[in-house]
């Protein structure tokens, strides 16, 4: 058992789930200077697994980048995801703090040996990773996301 969850001293991402992404940039750009990002769009390239069950799972999502951090604002589709969940429990508000990681598999058992279940994974669009989210609402008031990236990743056995 792994007796820590970061392989980094650094936080990649605070993110924000909004039911108006246009709106949430224009404002977060007015607010802080920085230029309007792009909105993109995001699915799988293959399936999701949602809550245990393969699932498809899409959202619209923009970026602003600082020195140390990306700040991220996601609208998602209209079907389940962990995007969904919280913005119909809560509203627009902080959904997850990413953390980068190089072995998944050992991270996710960490997390979940903790009582902080896994939600949402899948690959990113166009491959060279993939991304978990876990349930930490109750300790923490937003989700942990893991991002694992193939340049980096070490051997590992499971997801």
């Amino acid at each position: 058992m792994d007796d820590r969850l970061l392989d980094e001293d650094a936080i990649m991402q605070i993110c924000f789930v909004t039911d108006d992404i246009a709106a949430s940039v224009a404002w977060f750009s007015g607010l802080t200077g920085k230029p309007l990002p792009d909105i993109g769009t995001a699915g799988t390239d293959g399936e999701a697994i949602y809550r245990g069950r393969p699932a498809a799972v899409g959202c619209r999502l923009a970026f602003f980048h600082f020195g140390n951090i990306d700040v991220e604002f996601i609208e998602p589709g209209p079907e389940p995801s962990a995007w969904r969940d919280l913005l119909e429990a809560r509203g627009p508000g902080c959904h997850h703090i990413a953390f980068k990681t190089r072995n998944l598999t050992r991270r996710n058992a960490y997390l979940e040996e903790r009582g902080h279940p896994l939600i949402q994974r899948g690959e990113f669009d166009g491959g060279g990773g993939r991304y978990a989210y876990y349930d930490t609402v109750a300790a923490l008031g937003a989700q942990i996301e893991l991002l694992e990236f193939d340049k980096d990743r070490e051997p590992q056995d499971g997801m």
